[in-house]
């Protein structure tokens, strides 16, 4: 598997700071399309997984032990490159406990670990699965229909080949959650800022800022938005993301 093909563009040697963008259940790097190219000193990678968008023809990753085998690889060869230059996770909803997997499984490969993750959207990652859809009949769930829902919330539209495509990622990635929970007794190696949205209505801030310190350093944050407002990268994310990487 071509590991440099999980970033959309070349990063930079001059880059002082890199900072990658884990990708939302059933989307791809294209759901970062809106954020900057730097982020303060930090150079911003969007992840594309194979198997969906520019990787459409790769087989997709379909356990987290696959999903970090394989990005660890790309970042291995990206650190390697560069072993001082600090980097962050940023993860929201379902990519978080993908920066999770991907911490410990860095650790595991005795390789140079972020300085920081940050989780927006999701709870405390070995309490449970969080939003509706981690918890829906697989069997009998309308997918078509979900994606459609989220084409509308995201303002894209929506041709019915592309849905039956997304449909079909999307089914992948929530059976790739379905069995599995962060491991509590492994602290996290490095410091969380955990990021909740006052308008959340898929996984609220009450629910997110709470049982994390169980398994993590972390601080807790709650910012004005939906729960998509981070595809924006509002001010305020900015800020919060600058001010961590710092």
């Amino acid at each position: 598997m071509a590991s440099g093909r999980w970033s959309l563009n070349r990063i930079p040697a001059e880059a002082d700071q890199l900072l990658f963008g884990f990708p939302y259940a059933g989307g791809g790097a294209s759901l970062y399309r809106q954020w900057p190219r730097t982020v303060g000193d930090a150079w911003f990678c969007a992840l594309q997984p194979p198997g969906r968008e520019h990787r459409f023809g790769e087989p997709s990753l379909r356990t987290h032990a696959e999903f970090t085998a394989a990005l660890v690889e790309f970042l291995g060869e990206t650190i390697a490159a560069q072993p001082q230059r600090p980097y962050a996770f940023f993860g929201h909803c379902g990519g978080v406990p993908l920066a999770l997997s991907t911490v410990l499984a860095l650790q595991d490969a005795g390789l140079a670990l972020p300085a920081r993750v940050f989780a927006s959207g999701w709870g405390a990652p070995h309490r449970s699965l969080y939003g509706r859809l981690n918890f829906i009949d697989l069997r009998t769930a309308d997918l078509n229909a979900e994606v459609r829902q989220l084409f509308t919330q995201l303002g894209v539209p929506a041709r019915e080949d592309f849905v039956d495509i997304a449909a079909a990622i999307l089914r992948v990635d929530l059976e790739l959650h379905r069995p599995h929970l962060y491991d509590a007794s492994r602290f996290l190696p490095v410091p969380a800022s955990v990021i909740g949205w006052t308008d959340d209505d898929v996984v609220p801030a009450a629910q997110v800022c709470a049982g994390w310190e169980e398994c993590a350093q972390v601080t807790y944050h709650v910012l004005e938005g939906e729960h998509f407002a981070f595809t924006r990268c509002p001010q305020p994310l900015s800020d919060l993301l600058v001010a961590g990487m710092r």
